[in-house]
């Protein structure tokens, strides 16, 4: 029952020495304690391949790649504690939906919105993060009695009671029927010490910046109940241990390191000797790249000395221009150098402002490009073909969802066809009943002098 602490900075290897552990132990011993790979929801895939591709490691039992939400799963799924019926994210908006029906003459500042588009979806994020930093409606009730008291905002006093309001009345009808997805991490940490295949485990939790209240308690009841806990903090030692700096990069992992160890010290958890890795042997780059990575915020840096051929720096006048350089840089490596379109990929600091100018410059350059960006299902042509069907019946065959149905090019008409028809409609405002009364249109075009 220990927490280690493996600290380096990028490209030192922190993964590489989680997954030789593993390997290591796994060739030692098949057969065994659990070997538990905690890593966020989105690299799971990529560890578990990483290990099961191990040379000469002919598969395992004994190792898991976990994130904390399939942790809650399995630790749940031993002990129990989750009998009732999970209820989805889209379930939650649904029953979010109809509450806010509900209780709209009680809402004070949120009354007049509650029925715009996306409004839902914004208040079941909110209740979401509160749930992730442990705060329930008796805080806010706290805080608003707080706010009243002390002369506050009366603006916010009324949101936060508008938020309480809609909290409570969720954990109410979520209440004996169903197990909310945000309280997994709340109910894995209540249930850990009892699971037979936690205790005695060997943890690494690696590809976090910093942890929310919630999984602060689970690493708490970790630390409690497996042999071991290794946590992976990408910094360097001199930022961890050196004086405060709130300039310094890597000054959140400080924070993260700082409530690490709070941890240890108020649950009474030995913590051993930090593993640090050697800041010179950043092997995954190339020495410019490895430089960037240790200098880039250093105003003081002494330049890297002899000429620079991996990287480069360009000036732009504008997104479209800088676009436009890229594109025509990616048609020269794959023309003239032997690249193809799947070796290269472009990281972006914020994908909004340049997703639709990378997928229109590069359609333009017959580029392929895969965006790596979630899009909101209500766009998605099988959605719109549904919405707008159902709303064509709803107004009576009105002409806008008449022809988003038809433009989603899911139906047997060209969109040729399509504009033709649509230019008919609006010149002779077929509407309602016209559409299906099935007597035939037979409108004559006045033709003018002025026609050709």
């Amino acid at each position: 029952m220990t927490i280690r602490l493996i600290i380096g900075r990028a490209g030192t290897g922190k993964t590489a020495t989680c997954l030789d552990a593993v390997r290591e132990e796994l060739r030692r011993q098949p057969a065994g304690p659990l070997l538990i790979l905690l890593v966020p929801e989105q690299a799971t895939f990529q560890t578990e391949y990483a290990l099961a591709s191990t040379p000469g490691l002919q598969g395992f039992i004994r190792a898991q790649v976990l994130s904390f939400r399939r942790m809650a799963f399995r630790v749940l799924q031993e002990v129990g504690g989750a009998a009732r019926a999970h209820i989805g994210d889209l379930g939650k908006r649904m029953m979010l939906r109809c509450l806010l029906e509900q209780q709209a003459a009680q809402l004070k500042v949120f009354r007049h919105a509650a029925g715009q588009p996306g409004f839902t979806e914004t208040i079941a994020r909110t209740l979401s993060e509160l749930k992730s930093y442990c705060v329930g409606y008796e805080e806010l009730a706290d805080t608003i009695d707080l706010l009243n008291s002390t002369g506050g905002t009366g603006q916010l006093a009324g949101e936060l009671a508008d938020i309480s309001l809609l909290y409570n009345c969720l954990e109410e009808a979520l209440a004996d029927r169903f197990t909310d997805p945000d309280d997994y991490l709340n109910l894995l940490a209540d249930h850990m010490g009892h699971s037979e295949a936690m205790r005695g485990a060997t943890v690494w939790v690696d590809g976090f910046s910093g942890f929310t209240p919630q999984e602060y308690r689970v690493l708490t009841a970790l630390a409690r109940t497996a042999a071991q806990v290794n946590i992976t903090l990408c910094s360097s030692i001199e930022s961890l241990t050196g004086s405060p700096v709130e300039s310094d990069p890597f000054y959140p992992i400080r924070e993260t390191y700082e409530r690490l160890m709070d941890m240890a010290v108020q649950e009474k958890i030995k913590v051993e000797r930090p593993l640090i890795l050697d800041s010179t042997k950043q092997g995954h780059y190339s020495e410019p790249i490895a430089y960037l990575e240790k200098e880039f915020f250093n105003l003081q840096a002494t330049p890297l000395a002899g000429a620079v051929e991996e990287v480069t720096l360009v000036s732009a006048a504008n997104p479209v221009a800088e676009v436009e350089g890229v594109a025509r840089e990616i048609t020269a490596l794959c023309r003239d150098q032997g690249f193809y379109y799947r070796d290269i990929i472009i990281i972006l600091r914020e994908i909004g402002a340049y997703g639709e100018l990378i997928a229109t410059i590069f359609a333009d350059h017959g580029i392929p490009v895969f965006i790596d960006q979630k899009r909101p299902v209500m766009y998605h042509p099988l959605v719109e073909l549904i919405r707008s069907a159902l709303e064509v019946l709803e107004t009576d065959w009105s002409y806008d969802p008449v022809f988003r149905f038809l433009k989603t090019d899911l139906v047997p008409v060209s969109r040729e066809e399509v504009d033709l028809l649509e230019n008919y409609v609006l010149a002779h405002g077929i509407r309602g009943s016209r559409w299906i009364d099935g007597i035939p249109w037979k409108y004559n075009r006045r033709m003018t002098l002025e026609d050709e």
